[in-house]
């Protein structure tokens, strides 16, 4: 029988959480000390492991072999065995986005009164916590502050600050991070290698950069991949055509057209990817990388994660050399406005489009230093007998009245 990889491959102790090490390392600690709040909030954007931290919290809490001196849960025993097979009778799972009334809360109230089955703790974990209603968040806010001793409250969202300051202040919060880039790319790798799928790593930093720091969906998107692959291997060109996305040669080309203010031309080359199905939003995004990419190579920083593969290292080395730092700003600032305008507007091309003829015209913006150098020296000011200001300054008084001007290095 067919299972996803994001449920095969579900974390089902500690030892297998990826990318959340300091709050493993916080839950363990707290777990051999015995010093688990009542309550607890999982919070962090979708797929970085917070249903799954409390499972494993739930399973470690109820195990029955586990001595006071672990915090791993031993897998084995009738306690962690009905986890697998989901019939825990005493951790309730409630998914708050369809029990969102006070009457449901009521019921969970109720449930309480009434001791675990089995095991020392009657666990309810709260998924999607912020869609409960007010009235439902202050009939559980008595509750949540002084349960009973045998009650732990295990709560995830994806919207903290939705959720009442009542009901924060009465929580142990943990937020979770995004998984970095690597970290996702040697998973997939670990993964691809028990699943006995060939890949390059080019083709599993394209699906970790798809996923956006997600866990859960890199391997949805790796399960789709595996479908595409050409006798058990994953092609590059596969995965490109699955995500709707250009090499990075293509968009590089594209890049450099624009900043070199070649208009027509950059047109031209954007309407060509449209046409092969790559999206406006993902050129923004990846240009966005770019430009982090020559800021750093400019300030001589390195990237905290690999940006491109090592065979474009040299060609954005080369692109470094011919882009001053302001006209990164300025194409930063564009990239960040076009971004907005994407999600406000259908009209994805014309966008892009106006983004491309917007660029290419503030690369012939002059410089704001020259303009003030050219006015110091106009015989009408030279001639006046009022003391100068230096050219700082007055740069300084420019920039106030004028913040997205251009200022060459």
């Amino acid at each position: 029988m067919y299972t996803p990889l994001a449920t095969k491959y579900r974390p089902q102790r500690f030892a297998d959480v990826v990318g959340q090490d300091f709050t493993v390392k916080v839950l363990t600690k707290a777990i051999q000390k015995n010093r688990i709040g009542a309550a607890l909030l999982f919070s962090g954007t979708r797929g970085v492991g917070k249903t799954t931290l409390a499972r494993v919290l739930s399973k470690a809490l109820r195990c029955e072999n586990r001595q006071d001196s672990e915090f791993e849960p031993c897998c084995k025993c009738e306690s962690c065995r009905s986890f697998s097979k989901d019939n825990q009778i005493d951790v309730i799972e409630i998914d708050a986005a369809s029990n969102t009334g006070v009457d449901d809360v009521r019921e969970i109230i109720e449930s309480c009164r009434y001791k675990p089955t089995t095991g020392k703790y009657k666990i309810f974990i709260i998924d999607e916590v912020h869609m409960l209603s007010k009235s439902a968040f202050n009939a559980l806010l008595k509750t949540l502050e002084e349960p009973p001793e045998y009650v732990k409250f295990l709560l995830a969202t994806t919207e903290t600050y939705k959720i009442p300051e009542t009901i924060l202040s009465r929580v142990l919060r943990f937020d979770l991070k995004n998984v970095e880039h690597d970290v996702i790319v040697q998973y997939l790798s670990s993964v691809c290698n028990q699943e006995k799928i060939s890949a390059d790593l080019s083709v599993l930093s394209l699906i970790a950069r798809a996923a956006s720091g997600s866990i859960r969906d890199s391997l949805s998107i790796l399960d789709q991949a595996i479908n595409v692959a050409d006798d058990g291997r994953l092609t590059l060109k596969n995965v490109q055509e699955m995500l709707s996305v250009s090499n990075d040669e293509d968009l590089t080309d594209l890049f450099e057209l624009i900043t070199s203010s070649k208009l027509q031309d950059a047109v031209l080359r954007y309407r060509q990817l449209s046409d092969k199905g790559t999206s406006a939003q993902t050129i923004v995004s990846r240009f966005m990388d770019y430009v982090h990419l020559l800021s750093c190579l400019k300030v001589g920083v390195t990237p905290f994660e690999q940006i491109v593969s090592e065979s474009m290292q040299s060609r954005f080395q080369s692109l470094a050399d011919k882009i001053s730092i302001s006209a990164l700003s300025v194409l930063w600032q564009m990239l960040i406005k076009c971004t907005d305008e994407l999600k406000l507007c259908d009209k994805a091309a014309s966008v892009f489009e106006m983004m491309i003829i917007r660029l290419a015209h503030a690369s012939e913006f002059p410089d704001l230093r020259e303009i003030i150098k050219k006015f110091d020296q106009s015989p009408a000011i030279s001639n006046t007998s009022e003391p100068k200001q230096s050219e700082d300054s007055l740069l300084s008084e420019a920039l106030k009245m004028f913040p997205n001007a251009i200022v060459k290095n």
